[in-house]
């Protein structure tokens, strides 16, 4: 299983935190397939699958890199893998990354 897991910032306007939760369900609908948002915690975004779905999940990270938009409420995103974890990310760091 595959997840990515964002956290929203808790000072964020309950109408900007709507516009994030669609934003980052369309992403994580792509032309890979879709997955769902799991979490009950407004401020916590969960999208999660298995092998079938991870093209999906990697494709809806790269449309929600490019939001600028949307990573300024971001605080924390985690690729985990739950198989392997020497595969798992801080994505909000690797975002921050400087590429030489």
């Amino acid at each position: 299983m595959f997840k990515n897991v964002i956290e929203i910032r808790k000072e964020t306007p309950q109408n900007i935190l709507n516009i994030l939760a669609r934003i980052a369900d369309s992403a994580f609908d792509n032309r890979a397939g879709k997955a769902e948002n799991t979490s009950s915690d407004p401020y916590r975004f969960i999208y999660r699958g298995e092998e079938k779905l991870f093209s999906c999940l990697q494709l809806g990270m790269l449309a929600l890199e490019k939001r600028p938009d949307f990573l300024e409420y971001v605080i924390s995103w985690k690729w985990i893998d739950e198989e392997d974890s020497s595969e798992n990310e801080d994505i909000l760091d690797e975002i921050h990354t400087y590429i030489r």
